[in-house]
């Protein structure tokens, strides 16, 4: 994940977080808990240390939709309204930052179904491998991925 990106909590992440949902995990919840809408990634992987996986509990939260970068759309994922594609844009926005453009315009012209979707990630992420950063290829994936196999 971009560490210079600025997390927020959605309206979904401020409710989850009101009404202890149970259904989410202990280390999310307390990654949840430490999105303040003012801190870069950078700076919320310093307070959340002591979290075990924090990065991915970072993806898992904006895969589901509790958290988004500031100034970008919800994911679709807990934004009910929004295509898969979107969402999947705005965790590459997440993930790649700056770099994502390409990526992004990818996804978003990619069409609609999950197996669209499902080729278009898969090519992202080659794309990602080759002209970014293997890591970041990996964590986009993952990412993804997660997203995709909990829409349907």
């Amino acid at each position: 994940m971009d560490a210079d990106v600025v997390l927020a909590r959605t309206p979904q992440g401020a409710a989850a977080l009101e009404k202890h949902d149970h259904d989410l995990p202990r280390a999310l919840r307390h990654a949840l808990i430490l999105i303040d809408g003012r801190s870069t990634v950078a700076k919320l992987e310093q307070r959340g240390s002591m979290i075990p996986d924090f990065p991915a509990a970072l993806r898992d939260l904006v895969a589901r939709g509790l958290v988004a970068p500031v100034g970008h759309a919800v994911p679709a994922a807990a934004n009910g309204g929004r295509s898969l594609a979107s969402s999947l844009v705005t965790i590459a926005e997440t993930v790649l930052g700056d770099k994502s453009g390409k990526v992004a315009r990818r996804l978003a012209e990619s069409g609609q179904t999950r197996e669209e979707l499902a080729a278009a990630v898969d090519a992202c992420y080659k794309l990602i491998r080759l002209t970014i950063d293997e890591a970041r290829a990996e964590e986009f994936r993952k990412a993804a991925k997660d997203l995709l196999s909990r829409a349907g």
